[in-house]
């Protein structure tokens, strides 16, 4: 029962859990794994299979593009950042999530979903958005390094909910692997965050 209740949690942030940032839309873009099946494949071109349930889908649907908004933005720290600690958190961040992000696209092409956002324009948890972006290219020193960390805590935070939801309830193994090493890896990356306050 528990994994049934995480699951639906999961599935419910991703689909309905994110508000449009402008004029109120609805779309395809706002049903997510519903859509998918009429949608292109990925660059590899698998179909997609039965071994992914609509919580793998909604979880990649949205982990791929936390995690390259997240990297857009650890990835200013070098030119932005008046902090050492911050940018060697943001060094590592990038780092590691450089190889996971190469992981989910695997795992994304694998399940035969298209390479668009289909959370594009909408506030989701834990998402770096191109507005957040827009302020850290425009911050510098202390600013950038505050709003940076809170940032990317918050991502951090928001991948242990999601990665749980998907360990609970995903269908796919290799996926929910790699949900619990994301999890993992997101939980330490926000304690080392937390040490350059």
């Amino acid at each position: 029962m528990r994994r049934q209740v995480l699951g639906a949690a999961v599935v419910a942030l991703v689909m309905g859990g994110c508000a449009a940032t402008g004029p109120a839309t609805t779309g395809p873009a706002t049903t997510g794994p519903a859509t998918t099946g009429s949608a292109a494949p990925g660059p590899t071109g698998p179909a997609a299979t039965t071994a992914f349930n609509p919580t793998d889908v909604a979880w990649l649907q949205l982990v791929v593009p936390m995690t390259e908004n997240a990297l857009a933005a650890a990835r200013l720290a070098p030119d932005h950042s008046a902090s050492a600690r911050v940018r060697s958190a943001a060094a590592a961040f990038a780092s590691s999530n450089e190889k996971v992000l190469t992981r989910l696209r695997a795992a994304r092409d694998r399940a035969g979903l298209p390479a668009s956002d289909v959370h594009s324009g909408h506030r989701m948890p834990g998402m770096v958005t191109p507005a957040d972006l827009v302020a850290l290219r425009t911050d510098h020193g202390a600013e950038f390094d505050r709003r940076l960390v809170a940032l990317l805590r918050a991502h951090a935070g928001q991948l242990v909910v999601l990665a749980r939801g998907e360990q609970a309830s995903g269908a796919d193994a290799e996926t929910r692997a790699l949900s619990r090493e994301i999890g993992t890896e997101a939980t330490q990356e926000a304690e080392a965050l937390a040490q350059t306050a």
